[in-house]
């Protein structure tokens, strides 16, 4: 078993729990995978991946620990990209679910230490473990009262250089009593004024001409959420709309400027959702449509209203995107589709066992 001196540094996403059992488990677990990611893309190989748990990424780098700036550096770096990206889902969401309504609550956390460290290797596994691992693990469990801070162990700090800042920032002493460890030392910064410096995304592209053109409105006996649910979900659509033989894409989700390549039984669609309003009574979704073999660019727009807790009013109409006006030939092709389409989504959706919004831990 060998040991070695190491730095270990864990970013961890607090509020994760709450986060993830707030509705569907796979919304919560992309979202959560797109962040854990980004955390790992912005450290590079300045630290090596030892482990990834859940809402945290066990960072290590061998040998003397730098200097205190530059694991501010490092830590200041994840902790903008972090946010960075989560603006930028948060922003381009289309799903009204808890998960995906709830990114803006997740906060990013440092515990920063350093020790000697065993390597347990199990096969093509290696494991660091050891009493500093134990503190630095048992340390993201403190008194702090916030949520977004870089926490640094004395035992750290008195082996490193204590350059000057690139940001100015005020630490606090404080220590841990845990059982089986002692006391133990650290000094802490509040990350809540670098928050408030990280950027904004650039605003998704979510502007579209509209028209007078009339909707086709139709009841569906069916949560009016659950019904959006069916009809964002753009990857599962060849399950219930007629002639749609497969969908692609290349990225595993659905979201602003997303993009879906449709197979029908003779033509091909791209798909992009390009905007979407939530409220409690009513969703309006729209989407983009080019159809290449029939030189087609239209915007779709689809409205659920709530009735009751299990009706609701769907009405959807199509408008000509391109130059020129539709054919009435073409015009009445696509609303017979778009009726068939209509009447499909309702059939599916009040055929449906269960709704979209009963978390998946309290389903039998």
């Amino acid at each position: 078993m060998a040991e070695n001196s190491a730095t270990i540094l864990i970013p961890d996403i607090s509020g994760f729990t709450e986060f993830m059992t707030s509705t569907e488990l796979s919304h919560g677990a992309h979202v959560i995978n797109t962040l854990i990611e980004t955390i790992v893309r912005t450290v590079g190989e300045e630290y090596e991946v030892s482990e990834i748990e859940g809402d945290a990424v066990l960072l290590i780098k061998k040998g003397l620990p730098t200097s205190k700036k530059e694991i501010l550096d490092i830590c200041l770096k994840i902790f903008n990209d972090f946010h960075f990206e989560r603006k930028r889902m948060q922003q381009q969401s289309i799903c009204p679910c808890g998960a995906c309504q709830s990114i803006v609550n997740l906060t990013l956390k440092f515990v920063v230490h350093h020790g000697p460290l065993a390597e347990i290797k199990v096969g093509r596994f290696v494991k660091q473990s050891g009493p500093e691992m134990i503190v630095a693990h048992r340390l993201l469990k403190n008194s702090i009262d916030n949520h977004e801070y870089l926490l640094m162990t004395e035992k750290l700090l008195q082996q490193v250089s204590d350059s000057a800042e690139t940001v100015e920032m005020e630490w606090t002493q404080s220590s841990e009593e845990y059982d089986s460890i002692g006391k133990v030392d650290y000094r802490f910064t509040l990350l809540s004024e670098a928050r408030k410096k990280i950027p904004e995304p650039p605003s998704p592209e979510s502007y579209y001409r509209v028209d007078d053109t009339s909707y086709f409105e139709i009841p569906i006996a069916a949560d009016a959420r659950d019904v959006y649910m069916v009809m964002m979900n753009i990857p599962d659509r060849a399950d219930w709309i007629p002639g749609l033989i497969k969908v692609e894409q290349d990225l595993p989700a659905v979201f602003i400027g997303s993009v879906h390549r449709c197979t029908f039984n003779n033509y091909q669609a791209m798909i992009s959702p390009v905007r979407v309003t939530l409220s409690e009574e009513e969703v309006i979704y729209a989407e983009t449509c080019r159809i290449e073999e029939m030189e087609l660019s239209l915007v779709y727009e689809f409205v659920f209203r709530k009735i009751t807790g299990d009706t609701s009013h769907f009405a959807c109409r199509f408008m000509n995107a391109g130059a020129g006006r539709l054919s009435e030939e073409v015009n009445e092709i696509l609303f017979e589709r778009m009726k068939e389409m209509a009447t499909k989504l309702k059939d599916h959706c009040e055929n449906m066992e269960r709704s979209f919004f009963v978390p998946d831990f309290r389903r039998g």
